[in-house]
Order: structure tokens, then C-alpha cells, then sequence
């Protein structure tokens, strides 16, 4: 793949030693001791060089995002806020917004505000504005309480408001787990063969539980080391926690489709490489044919990509969405 970004935050291929300890997780795989001993691939160059390999699990091994974003967001926000304006732009708005700009994997109520405001400027309306202040002293609110929503009369900001969490939410309810990326499921399992020495962590915005259900009944469950839920708090919390209690393997890499992910390794200086949205399992292709053994030989700079969609959608001013 030529076109699938790849983002070195260091020049070079190691990372300071660091004491491995374990992290609360769900469950633990191997042994605390060490890394299994494994046999060198000789074709891709792997074998069991310590690698500590921290993955999102919505939008990069499940395709949950989209899954989530058009089935269950865009039609409430089209049904509860294209009044005067036109549906078709409207799902389009939030699709746009939702997957394909640096909101991804955001906070529904955060793509809400962003889509609300651009809305408003092609198709000006005082009741949508009256939401956008709503959601605003919501957002602002601690503890974003719902019964103060709930109080307030029926066809009020607060109700309409309150209305579209209720609808997107039962929408995603019924929606249940999302596929698999093939390729990301052929490369997690024939990892511990080809690359014995690789730690896997797993990020999900699901609570543990449920996470943990999501990758056993993909047949996932033994290509992971631990698996961090919601309650575990954002990604950049869960991958400060690794670096806080040390990990032993390096260097580390973080696998990732959203804005939140790249800028949580951007700020621990790790690598992040993209699982770029409407090319995953081309992402996961180019991954675990060409990057990943590159990766562990060293050599990340040998491989050339004629441009970078990812950093692009990363970078683009959302005030000139159309």
C-alpha cells in the first residue's frame, strides 16, 4: 500500500529500558517473568525482538465506527435537525465529520456541536441555534446531568436535545457487535507464531466486559495480552499507564484511527501507524506485509508512501466543511 501514512515520532528505532510491570487489566496471557522464546521468521524478519504494541479496538480491528455513525448517529441527527434544511446534506455533514475528520472517535455530543454550527450556515435556524447553546452549557455542566434535560417542557432546546441522545442511543443499542477486519484478525492471530516476543494491548471505548466479549467472539480472545475498557479511562490514559509503570519492551508502537489515538502517542513520543478510514483492510495489508517486519528490523525509513491521508484529515480545518 502506498498511500497508507506512517508517523515516527523518533528518529530512532529504540527506546529507553523500562521495567515491566503488570497493569490492571482483564486478564493477563503470559507470565509476568518474560516473553515466550520464539523461532526467527526468515521471510518477514520477525522472531522474538520485545515489542510492546498498543492497539484501538473500534474503527482498527472492528468496524464499529461506521457501523455505529450509520446506522444509529446520522439518521437522529437527520431526523431531529434537518428541519429546514436538506436531509441528504445533513448525513452527509455528520458522515463527513463523524468519520473522515480529525472528530473521529470523538464524543457524539462533540461531533453534535461541530455539525450543529456548520449546519447553521447554510441552513440558518434560531431553534437549532437555541440546541447548540443547550449542548454547550451541557458540555460545560460537571457531571453532564440528563435529569436537568428530562425537567424541561416538551419541544424545548433541552428536550430536542435530550430526544436525539435517546433515539442514537437505542439505535446503537440494537445494532449489537460489529465485523471483524479480515486482515486485522489474520495478523493478531498468526502473531505469536511469527513474533513471539510482541505484548499486546487492547484499548476499547466498550466497558471491559463487553470488550472482552466483542474479541472472544471473534475468536480474538488469545491474541491479546490485556484489554482495557472504558472505565479504564481514554486511550491517552491507558498508554501514559503503560509508560508510568514501565514496560520492559521497546520499542512501542501504537495502532490507531483516531485523532485521540495519534495524539496520545504524539505526546508520549511513541510510533503510531494509521488504519486509514475506507482503507482498513488495505491499512492492515500493508502492515503485516511491509511495515510491521520493517519495523522490527530497523528499518521504517526504507519504506516510501506517495502521501499521507491520514495527516490530512488530521490537520483540515473543519470550518471549511461545505
Amino acid at each position: 500500500m502506498r498511500n497508507v501514512a506512517t508517523y515516527d515520532a523518533l528518529a530512532g528505532e529504540r527506546f529507553p529500558s523500562r521495567k515491566r510491570v503488570r497493569l490492571a487489566t482483564t486478564r493477563s496471557l503470559k507470565s509476568e517473568g518474560g516473553f515466550e522464546k520464539g523461532k526467527t521468521d526468515s521471510a518477514n524478519g520477525l522472531g522474538p525482538k520485545k515489542i510492546l504494541l498498543i492497539i484501538e479496538s473500534e474503527g482498527v480491528v472492528f468496524d464499529s465506527l461506521s457501523l455505529m455513525h450509520q446506522k444509529a448517529y446520522i439518521p437522529a441527527f437527520s431526523g431531529c435537525f434537518s428541519q429546514g434544511a436538506d436531509p441528504t446534506y445533513a448525513s452527509m455533514l455528520w458522515r463527513k465529520l463523524a468519520l473522515f475528520s480529525r472528530l473521529r472517535g470523538q464524543e457524539p455530543l462533540i461531533i453534535l456541536q461541530a455539525a450543529l454550527r456548520i449546519l447553521n450556515r447554510s441552513y440558518p435556524s434560531v431553534r437549532r441555534i437555541a440546541v447548540l447553546r443547550c449542548l454547550e452549557s451541557f458540555l460545560g455542566a460537571p457531571g453532564k446531568d440528563r435529569g436537568l434535560l428530562a425537567e424541561s417542557e416538551e419541544g424545548s432546546p433541552e428536550r430536542l436535545l435530550l430526544d436525539w441522545m435517546t433515539m442514537a442511543e437505542t439505535l446503537v443499542e440494537e445494532e449489537g457487535y460489529a465485523p471483524c477486519f479480515e486482515n486485522a484478525k489474520s495478523f493478531l492471530t498468526g502473531l505469536s507464531l511469527s513474533a513471539s516476543g510482541v505484548e499486546v494491548l487492547v484499548h476499547s471505548v466498550l466497558p471491559e466486559n463487553q470488550a472482552l466479549n466483542e474479541w472472544e467472539m471473534a475468536e480474538l480472545g488469545s491474541s491479546f495480552s490485556r484489554i482495557a475498557g472504558s472505565e479504564r479511562g481514554d486511550f491517552a490514559s491507558y498508554l501514559r499507564s503503560a509508560l508510568k509503570n514501565g514496560f520492559e519492551a521497546s520499542p512501542i508502537l501504537v495502532v490507531g484511527t483516531t485523532g485521540r489515538a495519534w495524539q496520545a502517542a504524539q505526546s508520549v513520543g511513541s510510533r503510531f501507524y494509521p488504519i486509514v478510514p475506507d482503507a482498513e483492510e488495505e491499512s492492515w495489508r500493508f502492515f503485516s506485509e511491509q511495515y510491521f517486519p520493517a519495523f522490527l528490523r530497523g528499518e521504517t525509513y526504507r519504506l516510501s508512501q506517495d502521501g499521507n491521508p491520514f495527516m490530512s484529515m488530521m490537520v483540515e480545518d473543519l470550518d471549511a466543511c461545505p
